[in-house]
C-alpha cells in the first residue's frame, strides 16, 4: 500500500487572534476550540508541537497538525494511504507518528518548512 505525508498550511496564530507573545497552550487551545475538536494527544518539544485531533464523540476522526513554534504556524499532516479516506483512531496515534517520523517533525519543524519550500 503506497504511502506518502502531505503538509499544508493550516494558519498562523495571529489568525486565531493571538499576538506572537501569546503562550504555546493557549495557541494549541485556541486552535482546538477553533476546529471544534478535542485534543486527544499533545507531544511538545522546543521547537514544535504533534497535535492529534479528534471530533467529539467520533473515534475514528483523528488527524495531526503540528505548531510550528518558532514560526508561530500550524500544519496539517496528511497521510496519504491508498483505500484510506478519512481520519484515525487514537490508538493509531502511536505506530502512525512512528511510520511517519512524526515527533521527529514536531521536533524539527525547519524541515517540514524545507520540504514546502521545495514543492511546485
Amino acid at each position: 500500500m503506497a504511502q506518502a505525508l502531505a503538509v499544508r498550511k493550516v494558519m498562523e496564530i495571529a489568525e486565531l487572534g493571538l499576538d506572537r507573545a501569546t503562550a504555546t497552550d493557549r495557541a494549541v487551545l485556541a486552535f482546538a476550540r477553533y476546529a471544534e475538536a478535542r485534543i486527544a494527544k499533545w507531544v511538545q518539544f522546543p521547537r514544535g508541537v504533534l497535535l492529534f485531533l479528534m471530533v467529539p464523540g467520533d473515534l475514528e476522526s483523528g488527524w495531526f497538525y503540528l505548531l510550528d513554534r518558532v514560526k508561530r504556524v500550524f500544519y496539517s499532516l496528511d497521510i496519504e494511504q491508498a483505500g484510506r479516506w478519512g481520519g484515525y483512531r487514537e490508538d493509531e496515534f502511536e505506530p502512525l507518528a512512528l511510520a511517519f517520523g512524526l515527533k521527529h517533525l514536531a521536533e524539527r519543524p525547519r524541515a517540514l518548512r524545507a520540504a514546502l519550500a521545495n514543492r511546485f
